[in-house]
């Protein structure tokens, strides 16, 4: 069993991105984002994005937004761009996605506007168009997830969270 309290901890917020090349175990919680984990074990070096909504065209700023992972479309352009930069092999990265449940709610008639399962189609769409394969992944529903991923291993623990945001 791993030791998690020896590592290094690392909270990410909403619209961030973490490339560790270091061991260090980063926490997150997710409602209708999604977050996204790229490793690569035998170098020990992983990247994760906390993504909230789905393409940056849907961005009307007038200047380039400086927080870039926000989106999922360039969340993924940076978190692949560094990891190449590293000379990460594209073909041995282990690949998970977690999030996009269930976002705004309107009686009787289902999601408003489906962030979660937007989001969720833009990240297939981003993989797919890199040729990556997704490892393994827990998407959908309507319940917020508590994410650690440990960037050494690529290992992902999740934890459902109830309606009240407790712990189940």
């Amino acid at each position: 069993m791993l030791e998690l309290d020896k590592y290094p901890k690392v909270y990410l917020q909403t619209g961030d991105c973490f490339l560790g090349v270091k061991p260090t175990l980063v926490h997150t919680v997710l409602g209708s984002c999604v977050a996204v984990t790229l490793c690569e074990p035998d170098r020990g070096i992983g990247a994760i994005c906390h993504a909230f909504l789905p393409d940056s065209a849907s961005y009307s700023g007038s200047n380039r937004d400086p927080q870039v992972c926000r989106f999922v479309d360039t969340a993924l352009e940076n978190m692949f761009s560094n990891l190449m930069r590293l000379r990460l092999d594209p073909e041995r990265l282990v690949v998970k996605v977690f999030g996009g449940a269930s976002g705004i709610m309107t009686a009787g008639r289902g999601n408003l506007y489906d962030i979660g399962g937007r989001n969720v189609r833009a990240v297939r769409e981003g993989l797919m168009a890199r040729g990556v394969r997704i490892t393994k992944s827990d998407v959908g529903g309507e319940q917020g997830r508590k994410l650690m991923f440990l960037t050494q291993t690529g290992d992902v623990w999740v934890k459902r969270l109830n309606k009240a945001n407790q712990e189940t």
